[in-house]
């Protein structure tokens, strides 16, 4: 009803200006045009004037020329002649007044262009009375003036004056009557307009006097809602504070002044300014007028959440704000409101979960690292006896010996791979599971699982299939390490679990490719003894079985499904369960794999076709101080046919490349005198900026890569690296590629030399000597003399107590290892390593390194074999 009264009273108010605002600028407009027109009959009045002053002086002007003349003909004045001419001038200068002021008119020039006619014989007369005057004497001009042309000349002009004159005065009249109308056109305009002002303005103050009544009824309303919005705020168990933008608070509400402790008895402002508001977030300095978020809302600042601590006495009360501008009805900031309240009781209730959460956070990260410590120290002495029994089943020949060394054997191995479980859980929860992910053939991987699960399934009597999707992708890029570990993982337990009947691993994509992206399915599919229902959802959790009898039966620690769920995680993918108790059970793992679409790069070309030829007329210098695998580089390099130029260190790198040109530079990272970290450097600030550079090292620690490319190197391939890894990085740093090239190996599947052994990897070691077994036994030799020196120089590091002496001496003696095939040791190195870059010492190094020792010394005996 208020909001329909004042519309109506607006309309009115608008009705009445804009009917005012009509009056007004018509009255102006009236007044305007009415101004205009008065100025244009005066104009007119004063042209007319001009012109009939100007018509009556050219008159007399030519009048005066005749006068002059005649009278300078008979008295002789000369004067008279200069008076003359003046009048002349004065004729001229009319002429174009009076043509000036009748341009408009053309029967009025006509006129005027007549006079001048006239008034130009005149003249011309008076100038021949001259010309008589002064050839033929005074009487002869008199009796020429006596003809009386004169006069009959001077009456045409007179006549010709008076015509023009009667024309102007006629319209001299007409301009006066339009004048006057004009006049009286606006004295009516004027009292029009005046009466209806008079009325307009009676109205409006009778409408000002309704809408002040109005007004006053609606201020009486606006302040009962005030009162009763005033009841809400003071209602409201959270403090609210409104600050003006002077920073002076315009409202603070009883729950805001409890907690802030305000005494309604005293001055606010004075207590306001002792009050001491802390900011937790930065080391709970003081707030001051300017940082309190409130007084940033005056900045248009919107916050919430706010965290600010209240000192109350000797204690601390912890508060909660939000923050907001008000605006006014121009969109200007004129008000910032915050609304607080206190979560003391809350705040002191999350410490409390935090310091709960904490301490169970540190006793599972105790747990793990104990797990962790104890698997390390276990394994030490379990390699040494898996390493023994394989050297006592060799030399035992009593039937009952050989059958208590193979329970120990197998006993070994099964307490390994339980110690093996236990890291790979505590690195995963750790997080210190790294995915190296590589282009993987999926028909190769299933091919390589399926030869180790189809063993298994023969020793149970089982059946085992494999089925792939013919319309799986060629290549995708995935870990192939973790993804073979899970499919093993989850293979073995079908194995395992299943007594009677058959396992089936079935792959196929279940999405189409986009964005080369492609989702793959494994399911692995087995008619063993099947999942009780309410424990489907806890086999995956670690240390737990689908059943008591579970472990008993078949063995395990029920690790090795939490394993996998966390690993098939980390590779983005699901997994899950469908299983029916004493029918059987399905696992469906789904990955989502990028597709490798150019398969352009992956071609091998033909063997038999091939034919050794150089990948280009290149010339190739290497650092290396390893004298084992100098000798690798240089047969490596003799089978691709390229020259090479080998120097045991970064300076002697660098003064060889100031002595001549190279193509390429192999560079260690870990060698005496000068590092490969120091050699890269000065090669690129001092020899040469775009020298392709490729580093080698057994890298121990995260990062070395990266620290390697950003130092300036070109290309990163850690040992043990193989062959067409380096051809291949050699090719895309060259630009040169050698397809022909045919890499010599003689990995026979029947040959009992390629078997890998716990500690050697012969399909490594046939890998990297191209099947040379002359290169072979000559690595060998060099290991045999090599083994004694490095071991001592590694004990007499470890007893000195100097950690980078004894990393350094361990960096060279696992290049040795690599050489020969011994990649499980080199492994175990590496973690020492690691340990002794950051300056980790174990309470136990010493045995791990005598352990580490005799397994070297065991693979040289296996590798002695070979010879």
């Amino acid at each position: 009803m208020h909001s329909t009264i004042k519309d109506k009273t607006l309309r009115w108010s608008y009705i009445s200006i804009f009917i005012g605002l009509i009056l007004i600028f018509a009255s102006q407009y009236f007044a305007y045009k009415n101004v205009q027109d008065l100025s244009l009959h005066n104009q007119g009045v004063n042209v007319t004037i001009g012109i009939l002053n100007q018509t009556a002086n050219f008159g007399l002007s030519t009048k005066d020329i005749q006068s002059n003349i005649h009278e300078f003909v008979i008295t002789g004045n000369k004067d008279l002649l200069a008076d003359t001419y003046s009048k002349k001038v004065k004729l001229l200068g009319m002429s174009d007044t009076l043509f000036s002021l009748v341009k408009n008119d053309k029967i009025q020039t006509e006129r005027v262009k007549e006079l001048l006619n006239i008034s130009g014989k005149i003249v011309e007369h008076t100038h021949k009375i001259m010309t008589i005057y002064r050839e033929q004497g005074t009487q002869k001009a008199f009796d020429m003036i006596q003809k009386g042309e004169g006069l009959h000349l001077n009456q045409l002009l007179m006549n010709k004056i008076e015509s023009i004159e009667q024309a102007e005065n006629r319209h001299l009249d007409k301009q006066r009557l339009l004048i006057q109308k004009t006049q009286k056109k606006t004295t009516l305009f004027i009292m029009g307009t005046s009466i209806f002002g008079f009325f307009l303005t009676v109205l409006s103050i009778v409408s000002l006097l309704r809408n002040q009544k109005k007004q006053r009824l609606l201020q009486l309303e606006i302040k009962q809602k005030e009162r009763l919005l005033y009841q809400y705020i003071e209602a409201i168990p959270d403090g609210v504070m409104v600050i003006d933008t002077n920073k002076e608070i315009v409202l603070l509400n009883q729950s805001g002044k409890e907690i802030l402790g305000i005494d309604k008895e005293k001055s606010l402002k004075e207590q306001i300014n002792n009050i001491t508001l802390l900011d937790p977030m930065r080391y709970n300095i003081r707030f001051t007028s300017e940082t309190l978020p409130v007084s940033e809302a005056l900045d248009g600042v919107k916050s919430t959440g706010n965290k600010i601590d209240l000192l109350k006495g000797n204690s601390i009360f912890h508060l909660e704000t939000s923050a907001r501008p008000i605006l006014g009805l121009d969109g200007e900031i004129t008000n910032a409101i915050t609304v607080f309240r206190d979560i003391t009781q809350r705040a002191n209730y999350e410490t409390a979960l935090e310091k709960a959460r904490s301490i169970a956070e540190k006793s599972v990260r105790v747990k793990d690292i104990f797990l962790s410590n104890v698997s390390h120290e276990i394994r030490t002495p379990l390699n040494a006896i898996v390493g023994f029994t394989n050297l006592l089943e060799e030399q035992v020949k009593d039937l009952k010996s050989s059958d208590y060394v193979g329970y120990i054997k197998i006993a070994s191995k099964n307490l390994l791979d339980l110690i093996n479980d236990i890291l790979d859980f505590s690195k995963i929860e750790a997080g210190q599971v790294i995915l190296d992910k590589t282009n993987t053939s999926i028909f190769e991987l299933v091919d390589s699982v399926s030869v180790i699960i189809s063993q298994r399934a023969s020793e149970k009597d089982i059946g085992y299939e494999k089925i792939l999707s013919p319309e799986l992708p060629q290549m995708i890029i995935s870990d192939k390490l973790r993804l073979t570990q899970i499919l093993l993982n989850v293979c073995g337990n079908a194995i395992k679990f299943t007594e009677k009947g058959s396992v089936k691993l079935i792959v196929d994509p279940i999405s189409d490719l986009k964005d080369d992206m492609q989702t793959i399915r494994f399911s692995i599919i087995d008619s063993g003894i099947g999942i009780p229902e309410d424990k489907i959802n806890k086999i995956f959790e670690r240390f737990v079985q689908a059943s008591e009898s579970t472990t008993r039966l078949f063995g395990g620690t029920g690790l090795g499904l939490s394993i996998v769920k966390s690993l098939v995680h980390l590779l983005g993918g699901t997994i899950r369960v469908e299983s029916v108790l004493g029918r059987g059970t399905t696992f469906i793992l789904e990955f989502p794999f990028e597709v490798v679409t150019d398969l352009t790069e992956l071609e091998v070309v033909d063997d038999s076709l091939s034919v050794i030829t150089p990948i280009g007329d290149i010339r190739v210098l290497a650092a290396e101080d390893n004298l084992l695998n100098q000798k690798l580089l240089e047969a490596i390099f003799e089978r691709m046919l390229i020259p090479l130029t080998i120097v045991n260190n970064g300076q002697e790198a660098i003064n060889e490349l100031e002595k001549r040109d190279y193509d390429l530079v192999l560079m260690d990272i870990q060698m005496p005198i000068m590092d490969g970290y120091t050699a890269i450097k000065k090669i690129r600030s001092n020899i040469s900026q775009t020298i392709p550079i490729i580093t080698m090292t057994a890298h121990a620690m995260v990062g070395e890569k990266e620290e390697c490319l950003s130092i300036g190197a070109n290309s990163y391939i850690s040992k043990p690296f193989r062959e067409n890894e380096l051809l291949h990085a050699i090719s895309n740093l060259t630009g040169k590629q050698n397809l022909n090239y045919k890499e010599m190996s003689s990995n026979n599947p029947n040959d009992e030399s390629s078997h890998d052994s716990e500690i050697l990897n012969m399909t490594y070691l046939n890998e990297i000597t191209g099947g040379d077994a002359e290169l072979r036994d000559e690595l060998i030799s060099l290991f045999e003399s090599d083994l004694g020196t490095q071991s001592e120089l590694i004990i007499k590091a470890e007893e000195s107590g100097d950690n980078e002496k004894l990393r350094q001496a361990v960096h060279k003696f696992r290049s040795s290892l690599f050489s020969v095939g011994m990649l499980s040791t080199a492994d175990k190195y590496k973690k020492i390593e690691g340990d002794l870059k950051n300056n980790i010492r174990s309470v136990d190094l010493k045995e791990q390194l005598r352990q580490l020792t005799l397994e070297a010394e065991a693979g040289l005996t296996e590798l002695k074999k070979l010879k």
